[in-house]
């Protein structure tokens, strides 16, 4: 599944959108944790994002650090 997943990454301080790629499954399992306000602590994901010429590369997200998750307008 084609996704956003909006994070705060650990060296700015401005939120930043990625688009992903992750199962849809997971990424339902994230949204439900994300809105029961989970506290992941250190907990890390390797989690694939499009570059800008298309390719896919796992990029490792620490989980507390997402902050929202959805479905990209086409």
């Amino acid at each position: 599944m084609i996704a956003n997943l909006t994070w705060q990454p650990d060296d700015t301080d401005q939120p930043e959108t990625v688009t992903v790629d992750m199962p849809w499954a997971r990424l339902v399992e994230l949204r439900q944790l994300l809105a029961a306000g989970a506290d992941f602590g250190d907990t890390v994901m390797w989690i694939s994002t499009r570059n800008d010429d298309g390719t896919y590369t796992p990029r490792l997200f620490r989980l507390a650090r997402i902050t929202a998750t959805e479905e990209p307008t086409r």
